[in-house]
C-alpha cells in the first residue's frame, strides 16, 4: 500500500506553500492527483518528488518553460 499525502504535508515536505502546489497544477508541471470523498487532494511519493525536482530547479533558476520542456520529454 501505497503512502498519501495531504496538500498541506506534501508543502510542508517540499518547503513550499499549498498555493504554490496549486498554481503548479494549474500551469501543468504537477501531475492531477486523486480525490478522496471528500474532495481533498491526495498526493503519492511520485508527486513529492517530483515538487522537490521541480523547487530545486527553480532554485537553480530554471524557468517554467524549461521545467515544463524537460518534464514532458
Amino acid at each position: 500500500m501505497s503512502t498519501l499525502f495531504s496538500i498541506g504535508t506534501l508543502s510542508k515536505a517540499a518547503g513550499c506553500t499549498v498555493e504554490t502546489i496549486r498554481y503548479y497544477e494549474k500551469i501543468g508541471l504537477m501531475p492531477e492527483t486523486a480525490r478522496s470523498e471528500g474532495g481533498q487532494r491526495r498526493y503519492h511519493r511520485h508527486h513529492r518528488e517530483r515538487l522537490r525536482f521541480t523547487r530545486h530547479s527553480r532554485q537553480l533558476a530554471f524557468t517554467l518553460h524549461d521545467l515544463r520542456r524537460a518534464l514532458t520529454t
